[in-house]
């Protein structure tokens, strides 16, 4: 376990924001603009990282805000790889700096956030992590701390704003302050969490292994506009990025009853699914984590200082081996246009049912399962690396 310097967190009276953009110049100007209004004197200074967004993002900081740090990535580090980028550029920068705020790009702080925020830290020495009241466009609560539902380790967002600081599980990583110390003592955030989702939990989950807390603070309140619609251009990339950062958190974190647990759960989950993107991200999802699951768990081994047991090894790799042919078998059957389940059909094919008037040999060449099997292998090659 790392040891925490008490003398090093006592005080958290400036920070710097980091803001990663990506294809943000129809928003970073006006989250720039607000958060020089309403920040005051603790914000010591503003870093955009430029992740190789292929818009003039990048343009649009310099012409208007010339003060604002800009770091450029050569290519799309991902959201964990554009915040580390900009994280060491803060700290490096100056050597003073309490604490750094990431900041997404189109996020709204309101009047006095900062202020709660650093108060917030500064009356709990023991937070690594800090979190805000993260409201939604319309004014709702959309995020007052956070936990993962188990078994299955979905994100779910409280919503119940707290009179006082109160530590969490972990905070959305929308506005998420982090201490110096704490992250000289823990490293930068996982970025094999590509590109994005979870990494912030990851960390979190951390930060408590090692003894640090992880602290909502309620009063530093920032409207979340949400206007990325990535996910509407392709959702089945979507979701299988959003069932593969799941599925590595819980290689990462997960053993023994927990994975038991999680893959009961996921193939009761899998078996009730009517969203073909699903069917087809998980199973996705599955494929990748199995080829990088002796990476994941040397970064279990690095980052949590726990050995994995083989037999979780070996639960890992053969649950996600099943998860994976449950997925391609579900989605090969939902393609079909006849409601026969895949595994009837399967035993048809066999020639151990018949039905009527059609034969085995029929069904050895039923052309709507060729189809469907066609039609899942070649999204499966389609979006295999992607």
């Amino acid at each position: 376990m790392v040891q925490i310097d008490s003398a090093a967190t006592a005080r958290t009276s400036a920070v710097t924001v980091v803001i990663p953009v990506w294809n943000g110049a129809g928003v970073v100007a006006d989250c720039i603009r607000n958060l020089y209004a309403n920040s005051g004197a603790s914000l010591r200074c503003i870093v955009a990282v430029d992740n190789a967004s292929p818009d003039d993002s990048a343009a649009v900081i310099e012409r208007e805000f010339p003060q604002v740090h800009q770091v450029h990535s050569s290519f799309n580090l991902g959201f964990a790889g554009g915040v580390n980028l900009g994280v060491d550029a803060a700290f490096a920068r100056d050597a003073e700096l309490d604490a750094v705020v990431l900041l997404n790009q189109d996020c709204l702080v309101e009047p006095g956030w900062l202020v709660a925020l650093c108060a917030g830290l500064s009356g709990d020495e023991r937070a690594a992590v800090a979190g805000c009241t993260l409201l939604n466009a319309d004014g709702t609560v959309n995020h007052a701390g956070a936990h993962l539902e188990l078994p299955l380790a979905y994100s779910q967002h409280l919503t119940a704003v707290t009179a006082a600081p109160a530590r969490m599980d972990y905070v959305t990583g929308a506005v998420f302050a982090i201490r110096r110390a704490a992250w000289q003592a823990l490293g930068p955030l996982d970025e094999d969490f590509y590109p994005a989702y979870y990494e912030e939990a990851d960390y979190c989950y951390r930060a408590r292994r090692h003894g640090w807390g992880v602290l909502y603070v309620p009063a530093a309140k920032v409207r979340h506009l949400q206007l990325s619609q990535q996910w509407r251009k392709d959702p089945l990339l979507h979701w299988t990025q959003q069932h593969r950062a799941r599925y590595r958190f819980v290689a990462k974190h997960f053993s023994g009853g927990e994975l038991a647990a999680f893959f009961a759960a996921e193939h009761a989950a899998l078996s009730g699914e009517a969203w073909f993107d699903h069917m087809m991200g998980r199973l996705l999802a599955a494929r990748h984590v199995l080829r990088g699951l002796d990476a994941t768990l040397q970064r279990r081994c690095r980052e949590l200082d726990e050995q994995p047991m083989l037999a979780d090894k070996r639960q890992l790799q053969v649950g996600f081996a099943d998860l994976a042919q449950a997925s391609m078998r579900r989605a090969i059957s939902f393609m079909q246009p006849n409601a026969r389940t895949l595994s009837q059909r399967v035993t048809h094919r066999l020639g151990l049912a018949q039905d009527g008037a059609e034969t085995a040999a029929d069904a050895l060449h039923d052309p709507s399962l060729r189809a469907a099997q066609t039609y899942v292998l070649a999204l499966l090659a389609e979006y295999e690396y992607r």
